[in-house]
């Protein structure tokens, strides 16, 4: 099903909305490959979704409003 891996990371992120993940913590937790997370979340960034906090390791977080300005 296309976007069930993309929503199963925004919900993620949008349940600890103080926090940032890498790819491979939230694959522990929802149980899919880090790699196929890693390339949701480089969308979601594109997107603005989330964002990016750091590149090594690359860490992710969801987008809030303020960011957006």
């Amino acid at each position: 099903m296309p976007g069930a891996l993309r929503q199963l990371v925004i919900d993620h992120l949008r349940a600890h909305p103080d926090e940032a993940f890498t790819a491979t913590k939230i694959s522990r937790v929802i149980e899919k490959s880090s790699g196929a997370i890693a390339n949701a979340l480089d969308k979601l960034v594109k997107d603005g979704v989330a964002d990016q906090m750091s590149d090594r390791p690359g860490t992710y977080r969801m987008a809030t409003p303020n960011d957006k300005a």
